[in-house]
Parts: C-alpha cells; structure tokens; sequence
C-alpha cells in the first residue's frame, strides 16, 4: 500500500465537511464519512476503523473503504 500523500490527506478532511459520499456521489451528512448505504456496506470492523482520529489511522481507513466499495460495485 502507498502512503497518502499531504495533498491527499487534504482532500480527505475536506470529504468530512462534504455534503456529497466518496462512495457514491450521493447526499451525506458532514462529519460522516459516507452516506449510510455505503457505510452500511462497510463490513463491521471497516465501520469502526472509521471512527480512529485523523492523523492516526483515518486516512487509511477511508481510503480502504473507498477501494472496497469501488471493488464491490455496492454503489452501483
């Protein structure tokens, strides 16, 4: 896996302010990490790793959650 770079990690705290899911380009609340189909698509241990603190181990966790909904076409 790559490290994410500065620019990333950026772009990654603004999804937080997001009204608009990284899953699936739909309506979400900010502060959430996606909307709650996709985040209910999420296996149980990939919801919780979505409550670690930005800088340890969020960034990571999203962007694992991102590849997996990609991957499962649960957006689709």
């Amino acid at each position: 896996m790559s490290e994410i770079t500065r620019d990333r990690r950026f772009e990654i705290l603004r999804s937080l302010g997001s009204t608009e899911c990284g899953g699936c380009g739909k309506e979400k609340k900010p502060k959430m990490s996606h909307c709650r189909k996709c985040y209910y698509a999420l296996s149980p241990t990939m919801r919780q790793s979505l409550y670690r603190q930005f800088g340890s181990g969020y960034e990571e966790a999203y962007e694992a959650s991102l590849r997996y909904l990609n991957q499962s076409k649960v957006t689709a």
